[in-house]
């Protein structure tokens, strides 16, 4: 029986999201709010988040096994902007279900998909994401929607095989 996984590429202005049924990449998408509270808009992505979730459990008929999440480890722009994207995390997880979490290194994902380095730069990033997508999923989608279709994709055909993500039962 196949099992649904949603990954995440949280941030406090726009989550990017990818639904997997098993292996294939069924939905993807991006959630952003005008709130100018941080707090606000995070309460706004978990409970469409959670919509996207019910929804799949009545149409694919099956559990949701695992949530992806990106595990950035490189200080933000400031502290209090690391705290931020902290709290929506747990907003967002919070009102998900899924047997498991798991916490995948944005360097892990990135090193899988062979992203180039010599301009180590976020726009120069993103801009790999989207041309990753582009080339191996045949979409042209933004670039917080490309990083959790690929952090997504790594997870579920090859990331549960290796033992340095970081996990927590859920149930």
């Amino acid at each position: 029986m196949k099992s649904l996984t949603l990954s995440l590429d949280i941030s406090t202005t726009a989550t990017g999201w990818a639904l997997f049924e098993g292996s294939d990449l069924v939905e993807s998408g991006v959630f952003k709010h005008k709130s100018k509270s941080f707090f606000e808009r995070g309460r706004f992505m978990a409970s469409e988040l959670r919509a996207i979730q019910s929804r799949a459990l009545q149409k694919y008929d099956c559990h949701f096994k695992s949530i992806v999440v990106e595990k950035n480890s490189v200080m933000g722009p400031n502290q209090q902007s690391m705290i931020s994207i902290g709290i929506v995390t747990g907003i967002i997880l919070g009102r998900l279900v899924a047997d498991n979490v798991y916490f995948v290194n944005v360097s892990t994902w990135r090193k899988y998909w062979k992203f180039s380095y010599k301009d180590r730069s976020k726009k120069s990033m993103k801009m790999q994401a989207v041309a990753k997508v582009s080339d191996g999923f045949n979409l042209n989608v933004k670039d917080d929607e490309a990083d959790a279709i690929l952090i997504g994709s790594y997870f579920v055909n090859h990331g549960q095989e290796f033992g340095d993500l970081e996990s927590h039962k859920v149930s």
